[in-house]
């Protein structure tokens, strides 16, 4: 019997939800929870990838001194011949052409002279929200609650973004290295492939596995209704409540991306586009501009000194 299409969405969400809990986990104990067979437990998997529903798991390094990495948020006329040139930089890492508060996104691993900087400094570790299982409509609502409950006089820091600048990994080594290139985009990476590309016995694999928590960021990132529903925008945002703004934004379903450069605040939102930027727009619809009005409503509260966003263009990553 074929499933509905709330069936699979459903399918979808609960994949979601346990490779969160364990990014490897075996397609047999998949399709236990999901109470279907493993070969239709595999397909679903493969169908939440290639609809955009999830991403593959994923591995971001933490801030070590060993793995230092410096963001830089730049302006300038033509972004393009930079991009192009940044993309053949081994040293550059992510890079990304945008539109708005800056217009070029660079994340290297060694400091850059570029012209232009609005912000330029050492990352700090990344943080990904994960995503509630609410509609956008039912997570601005929540949003807006919880601006209205807060009070600044009782905000106590969690300390949700770390950093590691003055921490070193002693045991990481080169075969280290090589197989965070190798599972840095996909964590489910079988060994056997792995194994011979690095030359690392199995082991090794796991060794590196069972160390991820210490040295990397791992996340699965989830868009209900596909990653193409939505538009990439870059917030920087300038608060002295970050955990507040870290755990609001935190409520929208795409599972939000946090990280700090200098003093800044910048998320990586995936948001609808009638949100920020619905062409058809009347006066008569503002309500509609969800984040907009919630960012200027954090700025009449004092909540937020300065709020500024981009829309991502295009970017490029690389496996280092």
């Amino acid at each position: 019997m074929t499933a509905s299409r709330e069936d699979r969405k459903g399918q979808f969400r609960t994949i979601y939800e346990e490779l969160n809990r364990d990014f490897r986990i075996y397609i047999k104990d998949l399709a236990k929870v999901l109470m279907i067979d493993r070969d239709t437990a595999s397909r679903r998997l493969r169908e939440a990838l290639t609809e955009g529903i999830i991403t593959s798991p994923q591995l971001r390094k933490r801030s070590y001194a060993d793995f230092k990495e410096y963001a830089y948020l730049v302006k300038c006329e033509n972004p393009l011949p930079l991009f192009k040139q940044y993309k053949e930089d081994e040293d550059v890492v992510y890079h990304a052409v945008m539109s708005g508060f800056a217009d070029l996104w660079i994340i290297s691993k060694k400091k850059i002279d570029i012209k232009g900087v609005i912000v330029g400094g050492l990352r700090s570790d990344y943080h990904v929200a994960y995503a509630p299982n609410h509609s956008w409509g039912k997570a601005i609502q929540t949003m807006w609650e919880m601006i209205e409950n807060f009070n600044p006089e009782t905000y106590k820091p969690k300390g949700i973004i770390e950093t590691h600048w003055d921490e070193t990994l002693e045991w990481w080594d080169a075969q280290f290295e090589a197989l965070y290139g190798q599972f840095k985009f996909n964590g489910r990476r079988k060994f056997s492939p792995v194994m011979r590309e690095c030359h690392v016995s199995s082991d090794k694999i796991y060794r590196f596995l069972e160390n991820l928590p210490e040295c990397c960021s791992v996340f699965t990132r989830y868009f209900p209704n596909s990653i193409a529903a939505y538009d990439p925008y870059l917030f920087m945002l300038e608060t002295d409540y970050e955990d507040f703004l870290i755990e609001l934004l935190s409520e929208l379903p795409t599972s939000s991306f946090f990280f700090k450069a200098t003093d800044k605040l910048f998320v990586l939102a995936s948001v609808e586009r009638s949100s920020m930027r619905n062409f058809d727009l009347d006066m008569s619809d503002i309500s509609q501009l969800h984040i907009p009005l919630i960012i200027d409503n954090l700025i009449s509260r004092g909540i937020l000194k300065r709020g500024v966003h981009a829309i991502v263009e295009y970017s490029w990553s690389k496996d280092l």
